[in-house]
């Protein structure tokens, strides 16, 4: 089975869930650079759009953060593709999350900005985030799964509360369950649900 992974937002094509999907779970794996047309979430999106265009042959969509936030957004656009969905952590509802942290002067600060100077631990500098990454986030904040998906999510995240996962499973139809784990936003104790995930979602229902 092919397989595109869409890493988070801090992450690398190559990182830790990639390897497990390839070397653990031995499957084909596409990991694009999640920001290679830049950093707004829409750029994010059409990189998932992009794989999703030039590969036919994916049907397997696992997304990590960020990386599965835009995965559940592209797909959602992509109703009638036959398409199966890991969620981890995804981070749907992380506008509030800089909301809290940088406080509605801040957030004001970097509408009239128009970008916000952030080090970027994966890239290993600084970068500008525009102000339509908040806003794009936060007008996606209410995407739907209507393709089959398993969700999991940690309860100890401290970068998107759980309850945010709970959310999105409570309004989506496609959801076939949500793992809430003893584990924090990476997920890195629970890489072996990845596969659990896979093997109920090629599960008949």
């Amino acid at each position: 089975m092919k397989v595109l992974f869409a890493h988070g937002f801090e992450g690398v094509p190559n990182g830790r869930k990639a390897r497990y999907l390839r070397d653990v779970a031995q499957l084909d794996v596409v990991a694009p650079l999640m920001n290679g047309k830049g950093w707004s979430f829409e750029d994010h999106i059409a990189v998932v759009e992009e794989t999703l265009a030039d590969d036919g042959d994916i049907e397997l969509l696992v997304g990590s953060s960020m990386g599965a936030f835009a995965v559940a957004a592209a797909a959602a656009r992509h109703r009638q593709r036959k398409l199966q969905l890991v969620l981890l952590a995804p981070a749907v509802g992380i506008h509030q999350a800089w909301i809290e942290q940088l406080g509605e002067d801040g957030i004001k600060l970097w509408a009239e900005m128009g970008h916000l100077q952030y080090h970027h631990q994966g890239v290993g500098h600084h970068v500008e985030l525009p102000y339509r990454l908040f806003t794009q986030c936060r007008e996606n904040a209410d995407v739907v799964c209507t393709h089959p998906t398993v969700v999991v999510h940690g309860l100890r995240d401290d970068v998107v509360p759980v309850s945010n996962a709970l959310a999105l499973a409570q309004r989506s139809p496609g959801v076939r369950r949500l793992y809430a784990v003893d584990d924090g936003h990476r997920l890195l104790d629970s890489l072996a649900l990845i596969g659990e995930a896979i093997t109920l979602l090629r599960s008949p229902r």
